[in-house]
């Protein structure tokens, strides 16, 4: 099941390029083996998780609970084996799969932003992290001008094409982010922080960058 979204994920994305919808640019800045990592992203359109999954192998996604109880998607997401956010024990469900190789992808925001750096990043990234002493691979995904956003309806696309970029970003070790010798719970608050910090700066010095060309 999960090979068959990867497949219908990069079908998706192709075809909306292939129509002229919009544009991408996929940079691999990790030639890291992607096997029993977290998996994070910044979240501004609907599509996000559409290019993770296109171009990560067996990723278990953390998604809302509601999608188990929709008839519509209740059997994908089972046979896939995703777990649900309002899950009691999803740390422990998410670090037992990190820990059979499994990828875990989560989006610290955990909804849609409203601007590029509004980032209200939550803790279940840095919590899963912690608790399976997992490497995190970040992406980055940018939009311009930004489209599929919150509030928004699936075809409401702005006038002028939008070109996205989707970066998979160096590997981050969690002992080269905070102080591990720290309480757990103090942990989980740097790390959240860390990472937040860590989407603003490479937010912001994409935007330099951009402006000088």
């Amino acid at each position: 099941m999960r090979k068959t979204i990867q497949k219908l994920c990069r079908f998706y994305v192709d075809f909306m390029q292939f129509l002229g919808l919009m544009t991408y640019d996929l940079e691999r800045l990790n030639n890291d083996e992607i096997i029993g990592k977290v998996i994070i992203s910044n979240h501004s359109m609907l599509i996000d998780a559409l290019f993770v999954l296109a171009y990560t192998d067996n990723v278990c996604c953390v998604v809302k609970g509601q999608l188990f109880r929709n008839p519509v998607t209740s059997m994908t997401v089972s046979l896939a084996g995703y777990i649900p956010n309002n899950e009691e024990d999803l740390i422990e469900a998410a670090v037992e799969k990190l820990a059979a190789g499994e990828n875990i992808l989560i989006f610290p925001e955990g909804t849609r932003n409203r601007y590029d750096t509004q980032l209200e990043f939550k803790r279940g990234a840095a919590n899963i992290a912690i608790h399976a002493n997992s490497d995190i691979v970040p992406f980055l995904i940018t939009c311009s001008p930004r489209a599929l956003q919150k509030h928004e309806s699936w075809y409401q696309l702005p006038d002028i094409k939008s070109k996205i970029l989707v970066r998979i970003n160096p590997t981050l070790k969690i002992e080269n982010c905070i102080d591990k010798s720290l309480a757990k719970t103090i942990q989980y608050r740097r790390l959240t922080a860390f990472l937040r910090d860590y989407y603003l700066t490479t937010i912001r010095q994409l935007d330099s960058f951009t402006e000088k060309e």
